[in-house]
C-alpha cells in the first residue's frame, strides 16, 4: 500500500506540475533603428550650352531639339528666354521678334503638349511641367524624354535686317 501511495503522490506532483504555466525564460532584446538618405539627382542631356541658327524668315516650325532628363525626386522642367524674343542688336534692340516653344513629353501621366511664348518667358521662368508622382518616379527610374519646337508665332511680323540673337534656357530643378 505504501508503494501504491508512492505512486499516487508522484502521479499527483507530476499533474500539478503540468497544470502549472511554464516559467518564462531569462530573454534581452535590442532594438536596432535604421536609417539611410538618398540625395536628390537631376541629369538633363544634353547639358551645357549649344547653339541652333534661326532662319529669321522662315516663320514656321524650325525643327525640333530631343531633351532627355531624369530627376530621383518631384521635379520641374521650366523655359526662360533672356531678350523675350530674338532680338534685333543691330537695330539697338528696336525689333524684337516673339517666338513659341512648343514642348511635349513622354511617359508623364496626363501630361500633353504645351506652348509657351517667348515673351512670356522673359521675366520669370515658365514651368512647363511639373511632376510631384512619387510612385511614377519610382517605377519609370525617374526617366523622361521631352522635345522641344520652336516656331515663331505671328507670321505677320516682319524680320528687318541684322542680326538677331536670344538665350533660351531650359532648367530641370529637383522639387525636392
Amino acid at each position: 500500500m505504501k508503494n501504491l501511495i508512492k505512486a499516487a503522490s508522484v502521479i499527483s506532483v507530476a499533474a500539478a506540475l503540468a497544470a502549472t504555466p511554464a516559467m518564462a525564460q531569462d530573454s534581452e532584446s535590442y532594438v536596432l533603428g535604421l536609417s539611410g538618405s538618398v540625395a536628390s539627382n537631376c541629369e538633363l542631356v544634353p547639358e551645357g550650352s549649344g547653339t541652333f541658327n534661326v532662319d529669321m524668315l522662315n516663320p514656321g516650325n524650325q525643327g525640333s531639339l530631343t531633351i532627355l532628363y531624369s530627376c530621383n525626386s518631384p521635379y520641374t522642367v521650366s523655359l526662360s528666354s533672356l531678350n523675350g524674343g530674338m532680338l534685333n542688336t543691330t537695330s539697338g534692340g528696336v525689333v524684337n521678334i516673339d517666338y513659341d516653344v512648343e514642348a511635349s513629353f513622354l511617359g508623364i501621366p496626363g501630361v500633353g503638349a504645351s506652348t509657351t511664348n517667348s515673351a512670356d518667358m522673359q521675366a520669370a521662368p515658365v514651368v512647363i511641367v511639373t511632376n510631384n508622382d512619387w510612385e511614377n518616379i519610382f517605377f519609370n527610374a525617374g526617366t523622361r524624354t521631352g522635345n522641344l519646337d520652336l516656331s515663331f508665332d505671328n507670321p505677320q511680323e516682319y524680320a528687318v535686317a541684322g542680326e538677331y540673337s536670344d538665350e533660351l534656357t531650359i532648367t530641370l530643378a529637383a522639387n525636392y
